[in-house]
């Protein structure tokens, strides 16, 4: 009996001290240790027992990241936003337009519908009359609007020749700038192209001051401004195309050739052409012939003078 009682306690004492243990003991006992020949060498780069990079790591990826910043911490300060341009207000914008590139892009398709690839503007100078033409991608072109408009005078006429429009300032705050470099507003009536000159490899520059604008004569007076008249036709210009409804013009310019992102300089807001304008300017001024030039008109009268002079002398000396 006694010695089923010691066994008994026996066993109890050897069943305590195995449930004892540790259970990391236990695990350490019941897997073998992995031999060091298989243990994975470090990534390129790194150092020996270094923690693994995120790349080694692609349940890293995975997880959101947390912000440790403290709820109450100052927010770091805020790169401030580039201000939008602000657009002048144009009466000449078509309703529901903000600008009028938004106009350019609704009209773009409607050009495509009439077939026109580009335009051209002819400036004939015996009728003092502006021609756009709409040009279709087999040569044929059809008028699309035309005005009666404003030119040099024969002391600084307008000039014959091929020219080239590839921007224009299409809103009121375009200025002109007059002989001391004085901004006045108001002058050119929203509407200002200048023309210019482009060689064999499309590098262009402007000719003279050349240009076609609008024209308010109470804007000259205003800032006395020197002008030799204040009509938008016939001889009338110090050399520049002054047009009656920059408006019109301007509008159909815009339909036709499509405009880029709106911009703005010294002289006012402005917009790139999607495509260039070609500008022909011919003909002959009223009373003149291919023949005449400014230096001829000059002899001529030279001429007159002298013949009037020698009859009245010659009436004398009878």
């Amino acid at each position: 009996m006694r010695r089923r009682v010691c066994i008994s306690i026996l066993l109890l004492v050897l069943s305590l001290a195995w449930t004892g243990r540790a259970p990391a003991d236990i695990v350490a006992e019941q897997s073998d240790p992995a031999p060091a020949s298989s243990q994975e060498p470090p990534a390129p780069g790194a150092a020996p027992g270094a923690a693994p990079t995120p790349e080694e790591c692609p349940a890293a990826k995975e997880e959101p990241v947390r912000s440790e910043t403290p709820a109450d911490a100052p927010l770091p300060e805020a790169v401030p936003a580039q201000p939008s341009m602000d657009v002048p207000e144009d009466p000449c914008l078509p309703g529901l337009y903000r600008d009028w590139q938004e106009m350019s892009l609704d009209s773009e398709e409607r050009a495509t519908r009439n077939g026109f690839a580009s335009c051209k503007i002819i400036i004939d100078r015996s009728t003092f009359q502006l021609v756009v033409q709409g040009v279709r991608k087999d040569g044929s072109a059809e008028v699309v609007y035309s005005t009666h408009v404003g030119l040099g005078d024969l002391g600084s006429p307008t000039p014959e020749g091929d020219f080239v429009i590839n921007h224009i300032y299409c809103y009121p705050d375009v200025l002109f700038f007059d002989a001391s470099g004085a901004k006045v507003p108001g002058l050119y009536n929203g509407f200002f192209a200048p023309l210019l000159l482009c060689d064999d490899h499309k590098r262009c520059k402007r000719f003279r001051e050349l240009g076609m604008h609008g024209f308010q004569g109470a804007a000259a007076r205003t800032h006395h401004v020197h002008v030799t008249s204040t009509a938008t036709y016939g001889a009338i210009s110090a050399g520049c195309v002054r047009v009656p409804d920059p408006c019109r013009l301007k509008s159909e310019l815009i339909r036709l050739a499509g405009i880029g992102p709106i911009k703005r300089n010294d002289r006012g807001t402005y917009h790139w052409l999607a495509r260039p304008i070609e500008v022909i300017i011919t003909g002959n001024y009223p009373g003149t012939d291919d023949q005449t030039t400014l230096a001829s008109l000059f002899q001529q009268g030279v001429e007159q003078v002298h013949d009037g002079l020698k009859n009245f002398f010659g009436i004398f000396g009878r």
